[in-house]
């Protein structure tokens, strides 16, 4: 972050050199400049983030120098020192929209106070700029010129070197996801950013900025931590995460996302298969356990989480039956063993295995069996005997 120190007193920048830990507070790049004259002609070309600038300084005062910024297209955060504590500076000041106005002799904590308020401050603004250039490509909106710069100017800023696109698609709550909880492990050190941007409810774009060169392998390995962390969360819910190549040029973001957006519809074509197979399997070892409960098809589909359309198809195409023909199957053969094991009457078997009256448990016995229940006790009590 650029820091410009517009004053006539040499002492006041030797002062604030030896005195201001200006890198342990995100200041990279410093121009000391002497008069008014000099701030605004300077602050053109280098493009100051902050400013600090005396009032009262030969040639061009400090507030006439703000006044000739006030046309720059981004005005630097404007910080006064002056040794002049009157109104009228104070009054003009707010109109040229000074952050701050500090008294001389300088109170070095009150300074860094302002800094470190100043640079959260810049951080915010351009992680919004970048969010919004993100949600336009997200959108398939093409970025005009003037978008590349500022996308630019803001990774610059931030110390952004490269980045890598996810997009996160699924039956999931994109915010749900996206919480503290599963995203924790997202900002290392400072060293990585996460810009997000929401193209449907079942669909995020989260842009990766990095500070340093973290490597494919990394962000693959966060990944699947992060699948796991949610397999672990909702079983039953299908996730997948697609990602880019690791970029370095900003002209590439639509790129990376069209890349981003085809592996996770690949995976979530993959991840979805399995993820039915395996709720399939869970729900016909309930079936098998649960025979006298609501085993409805909605029922269970609620229970699952999962759609009922969705169910019956692949349940079918797994088990090789419908699902409530697999049900009536493992209530009959429930009903079969209770009829040669125990001497209860059919009202009692019939609520053992789920139905709520007798005559329509016989019906459906007769239906698959071919016999009533009192025909299959008795045949299967003869054979028993012969």
């Amino acid at each position: 972050m650029k820091l410009m120190i517009a004053d006539d007193q040499m002492s006041l920048h030797t002062f604030l050199d030896k005195m201001m830990d200006w890198a342990s507070l995100g200041i990279t790049d410093i121009l000391h400049v002497y008069n008014g004259e000099e701030a605004a002609a300077q602050a053109v070309t280098y493009k100051p983030d902050i400013l600090i600038i005396d009032i009262r300084m030969p040639i061009l005062d400090g507030l006439g120098a703000l006044k000739q910024l006030q046309s720059m297209d981004k005005r630097p955060k404007s910080v006064i020192l002056s040794a002049y504590d009157q109104f009228e500076y104070a009054r003009d000041a707010l109109r040229l929209h000074v952050f701050q106005y500090l008294l001389k002799p300088v109170d070095t904590r009150l300074l860094e106070n302002v800094i470190i308020e100043l640079v959260q401050e810049i951080h915010a603004e351009n992680h919004l700029l970048i969010t919004n250039c993100l949600d336009k490509a997200a959108h398939r909106i093409p970025l005009s010129n003037t978008d590349l710069i500022i996308l630019r100017d803001s990774f610059q800023l931030l110390g952004i070197t490269r980045y890598a696109v996810w997009t996160v698609s699924g039956n999931v709550p994109m915010p749900e996801f996206l919480s503290d909880k599963c995203m924790s492990s997202i900002d290392v050190q400072n060293e990585l950013f996460s810009f997000k941007s929401t193209i449907s409810s079942e669909n995020r774009i989260i842009c990766f900025g990095m500070k340093k060169a973290y490597n494919y392998e990394y962000l693959m390995e966060l990944r699947e931590s992060l699948l796991k962390k949610w397999g672990e969360e909702a079983p039953d819910r299908i996730l997948s995460i697609g990602m880019s190549r690791i970029e370095t040029n900003i002209e590439e973001l639509s790129s990376a996302i069209n890349v981003s957006a085809h592996a996770a519809q690949t995976n979530l074509n993959q991840s979805g298969t399995s993820k039915l197979e395996h709720t399939v399997r869970k729900i016909k070892a309930y079936v098998e356990s649960k025979v006298d409960d609501d085993l409805s098809l909605q029922t269970v589909a609620d229970q699952f989480q999962i759609d009922k359309y969705q169910l019956s198809r692949i349940f079918k195409q797994e088990i090789g039956v419908n699902y409530w023909a697999f049900v009536t199957k493992i209530r009959m053969q429930k009903a079969a063993h209770l009829l040669l094991e125990t001497s209860w009457k059919n009202n009692s078997i019939a609520e053992r295995i789920g139905f709520v009256d007798e005559s329509h448990f016989s019906r459906t016995f007769k239906k698959y069996f071919g016999v009533t229940p009192k025909e299959y006790r008795s045949s299967q009590i003869v054979d028993k005997d012969a």
